[in-house]
């Protein structure tokens, strides 16, 4: 059975692999699928139906919108943000959830933010604080605001 601490809140339709872990004050919401030796940090936010491979780990406070997908061996670090909505406005009739796609090996630095849509491509790094505003092509470094 996966070590979930006891402050966590875990949607009864999540899936955590046996071999995963899920820090206090996570919150890991319905639908969710945690691959196998993942690490979920203290106070995440994980949106529903959102898909972590395997080796994930995910530091403290970071917050991931419905759906996101994340590959294998991927890396964020604490205080990092994805977005989904490329219109925020309050009853907003033209929203549409647009979540990140993470590919495998990639690598978030603290406190960057991932804008709606968004595919970083395997083996990217992102810089630490980077707004990453478009696509980040396989292997790629980018920095800064917008992230090049």
């Amino acid at each position: 059975m996966a070590k979930i601490h006891d402050r966590a809140e875990v949607h009864p339709t999540a899936q955590i692999h046996e071999t995963s872990v899920v820090w206090q004050f996570a919150t890991i919401c319905g639908g969710v699928v945690i691959g196998p030796h993942c690490a979920i940090g203290s106070n995440v936010y994980i949106g529903a139906g959102c898909h972590l491979g395997e080796s994930v780990r995910i530091q403290h406070g970071v917050f991931i919108p419905n759906n996101t997908r994340l590959g294998d061996r991927v890396f964020i670090g604490p205080n990092a943000t994805f977005t989904d909505d490329k219109h925020p406005r309050v009853n907003n009739p033209r929203y549409k959830a647009e979540p990140a796609i993470v590919e495998d090996d990639v690598a978030i630095g603290a406190g960057a933010v991932i804008l709606p849509g968004v595919r970083l491509g395997q083996g990217a790094m992102i810089g630490a604080g980077a707004v990453v505003t478009r696509d980040v092509e396989p292997f790629a470094t980018v920095k800064g605001n917008p992230a090049r």
